[in-house]
């Protein structure tokens, strides 16, 4: 991997849309281009500016399309079955927590559903939101607020920490009952993937492209 480059802030020339903005600390540096595996962080905060990639918007858009996909395999999919002396438990995300609420440990049930579901869901939709109008060459509407609230979401999404759960709890129950994992375990595997190739990409790309296409 290319070792990260650090930058300060200095006189400027360029056009605003030439401009890397630190998410953290708000420093402003000038752009340049970025090798596929180039990282840029800033001087003042160590925060990451760039990182270079090689996805196109359509592969971007390709990505976000196919976590949509397994996102909603792994929403409406049996995550384990549990078999207990012949008694068959099947457990989808949903109805675990609300299971989960219903046991009176109401916090678990609403982070474990705003990390696992809400968060994931809210990455993938502004995604497209913002790559569907420029893959198509048009304005972004609202692009500044979608951009604001993705930043914010991208936080929030945990799904591998919600996948490391299951498989504690997978793995303490496999002593006690019969576990076979389901379809929506596996497509929470892939949503992480994805997800994480995805946030790979960083926010920077969008805001160029997205600031282009206005022009």
């Amino acid at each position: 991997m290319t070792r990260p480059h650090w930058f300060t802030a200095g006189a400027m020339t360029m056009p605003p849309s030439r401009y890397f903005v630190c998410e953290e600390c708000d420093a402003v540096y000038p752009s340049q281009p970025l090798a596929n595996d180039a990282l840029l962080r800033c001087r003042r905060c160590g925060a990451t500016l760039a990182r270079g990639h090689g996805l196109s918007l359509d592969g971007q858009l390709a990505l976000t399309l196919g976590a949509l996909v397994v996102f909603a395999i792994g929403s409406l999919s049996p995550i384990v079955t549990l078999d207990l002396k012949g008694i068959h438990s099947v457990a989808t995300l949903g109805e675990a927590t609300l299971l989960t609420w219903q046991s009176g440990a109401h916090l678990v049930a609403v982070l474990s559903g705003a990390t696992a579901f809400a968060f994931p869901l809210a990455v993938i939709l502004l995604r497209l939101w913002v790559l569907v109008p420029l893959v198509l060459g048009r304005r972004v509407v609202a692009l500044a607020a979608a951009m604001r609230m993705l930043r914010f979401v991208l936080r929030w999404s945990m799904v591998e920490v919600f996948m490391l759960g299951v498989l504690i709890a997978v793995v303490r129950s496999a002593g006690v009952t019969n576990v076979v994992l389901g379809p929506g375990i596996f497509a929470y595997t892939a949503l992480t993937v994805l997800l994480t190739a995805i946030q790979a990409t960083g926010l920077q790309g969008l805001w160029q492209q997205a600031s282009g296409s206005v022009r």
